[in-house]
């Protein structure tokens, strides 16, 4: 009766306008905009975040101007600044052991209750290690990012890929599992702008100088 009760789709409306409710007060003046049905849970926000439909966003935090697109998936992860989610990525959503342990299934590992019952009196293994995902990053439409990594700053994750270890700054990876393809600019291109870190600068000095951004050969970066 009671899961009736949750599934029903005006409870599920009503849960979500009252947690947009709690969130729009907790960040007024923000400029904090949360579209239809999107889940958040132990989130922390900036400003300007934009979290589009049917998002799901559990203990994330976002920097400043970065959003997460519709259907997209964020579980335990600090994102940076300047950082666009794509629709339908996944990213931490958790870790089965792989060696050691004779089976990969929670029970053996894990107080969370996947599924019952629970036969540990204390966890086991880290299912959930934060996942890093720095600023000025891109991640495409459906890509996965394996819990834990890390993304280096101005990075590009292409659409669909499955990224398993660290992303270099400013690197470009794609395929499954993801590989380096190359770097956005060139090494003394790339020390220039992360000298620069501009995404720490407030909006009036990237309105100031936004027309430095059309080109990597014209930014300065000052």
């Amino acid at each position: 009766m009671m899961e009736v009760i949750f599934k029903n789709p005006i409870t599920i409306w009503l849960r979500w306008l009252i947690k947009l409710m709690i969130y729009r007060l907790r960040y007024r003046g923000k400029h904090l905009h949360i579209e239809y049905l999107a889940e958040i849970n132990q989130c922390t926000f900036s400003e300007y975040n934009t979290i589009y439909k049917y998002a799901r966003l559990r203990a994330a935090s976002l920097g400043k101007c970065s959003y997460v697109g519709r259907d997209s998936q964020v579980y335990h992860a600090k994102v940076g600044s300047f950082s666009c989610i794509g629709p339908g990525v996944l990213i931490g959503l958790g870790e089965h052991p792989t060696s050691e342990f004779v089976s990969s299934h929670p029970i053996f590992y894990s107080t969370r209750g996947q599924s019952n019952p629970v036969i540990v009196e204390k966890d086991l293994f880290e299912e959930m290690p934060e996942t890093i995902i720095g600023n000025d990053v891109w991640i495409g439409a459906r890509a996965i990012l394996r819990t834990g990594v890390k993304i280096g700053d101005g990075a590009i994750i292409a659409a669909g890929a499955v990224v398993v270890k660290d992303v270099e700054p400013f690197s470009i990876v794609g395929g499954v599992p993801a590989k380096h393809i190359r770097f956005r600019f060139t090494q003394e291109q790339i020390a220039r702008v992360q000298a620069s870190q501009w995404w720490n600068k407030d909006l009036e000095w990237i309105k100031g100088h936004n027309q430095e951004f059309l080109s990597i050969d014209r930014f300065k970066g000052i």
